[in-house]
């Protein structure tokens, strides 16, 4: 009993560590050679570049060359239950996961603009933007000394934001 709580635990925080963008994806359209529009690959998001790789095929893209990254339309995937199957119709209707478009315009190694289309699952494309956002410098981590939207309206002389932008270690002097 003790084992299986601790492979539970150990698990979820694994599972919860696991949020870095990317995952199986499907090239919708693009200008990239080598690649055909519907092929499925996984997109990686590594410390200095974004991967897809596709096949025999990978397509390295380093996150100071791309200029720009936006989502796209929300689709719905077609089901894989035919419609005559009446035993698996639940397949049609639950559990469907939404899918995104991400699409990604970069300069590649020659110097060429280059654009790709992604679709991913929603969760997953949402992911990666915030990751791409975080490295392409639109967006900053958040820090505790940034303002609280629930400050405007509990703000009362006793709970005034205590949390001081300072590094620890350095109290403020009183």
């Amino acid at each position: 009993m003790r084992i299986r709580f601790l492979l539970l635990l150990v698990g979820g925080a694994v599972l919860g560590a696991t949020n870095t963008g990317g995952g199986p994806a499907e090239y919708v359209i693009g200008n990239l050679n080598g690649i055909s529009p519907g092929s499925e690959g996984v997109l990686a998001l590594e410390d200095n570049r974004a991967v897809f790789r596709s096949g025999k095929a990978a397509f390295a893209i380093r996150y100071q060359d791309i200029h720009n990254a936006e989502l796209g339309a929300k689709v719905n995937p077609p089901a894989d239950a035919p419609a005559y199957k009446v035993w698996q119709l639940h397949k049609r209707i639950i559990n469907r996961p939404v899918h995104r478009m991400l699409t990604m315009e970069f300069v590649d190694q020659q110097g060429s603009s280059q654009t790709m289309t992604l679709e991913l699952e929603e969760a997953a494309a949402v992911d990666t933007m915030n990751v791409l956002d975080l490295k392409l410098g639109r967006k900053h981590r958040a820090t505790n000394g940034e303002a609280w939207w629930g400050d405007s309206l509990w703000k009362t002389p006793a709970n005034h934001n205590t949390v001081s932008p300072e590094p620890l270690g350095n109290p403020p002097s009183r």
